[in-house]
């Protein structure tokens, strides 16, 4: 599997408090996935410690909330996603949890 790679724009960049601005910044496309971002090096991390099947659960429950989450996730929308995905946060727990469900069926 090839990762397709864009330069962010610098407006996501650079903001008050965050990391100076750059268009070096690189993150990975994939299908179906427009919202989250994650650089190859983190993208290549997650799947190495959580699968990739596990991953595309993941980036898909993520996308959808950072689509439809209202208020609460406009605030996370253009910024980088890496640390959504620690071992005992919300997309990592629901997708366990999805993961259950489906393998009790």
């Amino acid at each position: 599997m090839t990762i397709q790679t864009r330069q962010l724009s610098s407006k996501y960049n650079g903001r008050k408090g965050g990391r100076p601005k750059s268009n070096s910044v690189e993150r990975i496309e994939l299908p179906d996935i427009n919202l989250v971002i994650l650089t190859p090096n983190q993208y290549g991390s997650l799947v190495e410690k959580y699968g990739y099947e596990f991953i595309k659960k993941a980036l898909s429950i993520l996308e959808s909330w950072l689509a439809h989450g209202g208020k609460s996730s406009v605030k996370y929308i253009g910024k980088n996603h890496y640390a959504h995905f620690r071992s005992d946060g919300w997309v990592v727990n629901t997708t366990k949890r999805e993961e259950n469900f489906s393998a009790g069926e």
